[in-house]
């Protein structure tokens, strides 16, 4: 879970790696496809955790708001990130020449929400199945566990729910 929590704060780490030069010489030889390499083999180890926790939630009998409280603090600890990488994403694409970073940002983001919108499914999956919420809830909130700044909101609207039990 910790990778989960961490990946996109570890883009941030990233960007910092190639706009400074202490790191980049030292640790990646100045080459930028090496910090991508790293962030791509994080990717894929965080989103095996993801993948576990999704089976593991709809296979086990875990209580629906564990993992829905699990999934609203991950998506809280996100947002300082989010705000960070929304502002130089924008803020990059100001040039023609840093254009292709926002793209590069964006992809990222979308990389990033689908580790936690997993974690999100389950839980509204597992919520449903112990009948907590309604069908048209889950499917509305299963929707919204991708869709950024709402995926927060779902979040917290579905672990309130599931927790008082209202449908």
């Amino acid at each position: 879970m910790l990778l989960v929590i961490l990946f996109p704060y570890l883009i941030l780490l990233a960007i910092v790696c190639i706009f400074t030069g202490f790191l980049m010489e030292n640790v990646f030889s100045n080459n930028g496809f090496l910090v991508i390499a790293a962030l791509l083999v994080i990717y894929f180890a965080a989103l095996i955790c993801s993948v576990s926790v999704f089976t593991k939630s709809l296979a086990t009998k875990r209580c629906a708001c564990e993992v829905l409280r699990l999934n609203m603090v991950i998506k809280l600890v996100h947002i300082p990130a989010y705000v960070i990488i929304f502002i130089l994403g924008f803020a990059f694409m100001l040039t023609i020449f840093t254009f292709a970073i926002s793209i590069v940002l964006w992809i990222l983001d979308v990389m990033t929400i689908i580790l936690s919108g997993l974690i999100g499914l389950s839980g509204v999956i597992r919520s449903y199945r112990e009948e907590k919420i309604s069908k048209k809830s889950a499917i509305i909130h299963g929707i919204l566990q991708f869709v950024f700044c709402l995926d927060v909101i779902s979040a917290i609207i579905v672990y309130r729910r599931t927790k008082a039990g209202i449908k």
